[in-house]
């Protein structure tokens, strides 16, 4: 072998390892939880596209909330999940649970719901219908017994496929004042808000996780994290909050989020999962 070929291989070589560590920058393996507790990850939107036993797995590692949202026939629904075997259905339609290889977990029927900010409803039987005004979603979701969190409240959606989010401005911080008085908790680390392209062309969300945190701290909100797990299975349980494994029913989870009894697992979903999940969504 020449010089000149050998140099060109070996660049080659360093360029594709460079693109592998890049785009595997995280590791997506699921960690197992401390003693005691169980991993809840309440905001979810993965693909009904994979094999039962896959499915079971991953539902079976944790509380999974499946939230329904403009795009649910793509996705796992809950009254699709609750049909899987192993599968018991413990408060009709709202929460079921998974036996698995001799693993217990559950299946929350969540909802996250468009308007000039993004708000995710749990524990509300009845679909909650969408409107302009997140306060008036809220107040919704607090007739129908639910309690409601500000998703991804740094971010914005744009209406292009090219770059569909955004940072949000200063000038639309006060109207989010006013919605963080009337939630019950505020979504202060999402796994999608990741530096994709080191803040070129598509916005550093690394900085909308920062924004999401202080906001939780000025109005006196601990802040939850979730997935927001786009398609890919593997997003699920890669974030969210530990709760309590003991008691596990809708009330519970309420009152353990309400009562900020539970801790963050923050965790960014790895760039390739992240494109490969945008890119099966489109």
């Amino acid at each position: 072998m020449n010089r000149r070929r050998f140099l060109k291989i070996t660049a080659g070589t360093g360029i594709g390892i460079a693109g592998f560590l890049y785009l595997n920058n995280t590791d997506m393996r699921r960690i197992a939880p401390p003693q005691g507790k169980i991993l809840a990850d309440l905001h979810t939107h993965p693909s009904k596209d994979y094999s039962i036993e896959e499915l079971l797995e991953t539902l079976s590692s944790g509380i999974v909330g499946l939230a329904e949202h403009y795009r649910s026939s793509m996705t796992l629904q809950y009254k699709d999940a609750i049909s899987l075997p192993g599968i018991k259905e413990i408060e009709k339609g709202l929460l079921a649970k998974v036996e698995y290889k001799g693993r217990t977990g559950y299946i929350a029927r969540t909802q996250e719901i468009r308007a000039d900010h993004h708000i995710l409803a749990i524990g509300c039987k009845r679909f909650i219908d969408e409107a302009t005004d997140a306060r008036k979603i809220i107040e919704e979701i607090h007739k129908k017994g639910g309690i409601a969190i500000v998703a991804h409240p740094g971010v914005k959606t744009t209406g292009n496929n090219l770059i569909p989010y955004r940072r949000i401005r200063d000038d639309e911080k006060p109207e989010l004042d006013e919605i963080c008085e009337m939630t019950d908790e505020v979504e202060s680390f999402n796994a999608y808000g990741i530096n994709l392209t080191f803040g070129m062309i598509i916005p550093d969300m690394n900085k909308a996780n920062d924004f999401a945190k202080k906001l939780a701290a000025e109005h006196s909100l601990k802040g939850i994290a979730n997935s927001d797990a786009h398609f890919g299975m593997e997003q699920v349980l890669i974030a969210g909050i530990y709760l309590p494994d003991e008691k596990i029913n809708t009330d519970s989870i309420k009152h353990n989020i309400i009562s900020g009894n539970f801790e963050r697992l923050e965790r960014y979903v790895s760039r390739y999962s992240f494109i490969k999940g945008r890119l099966l969504e489109c």
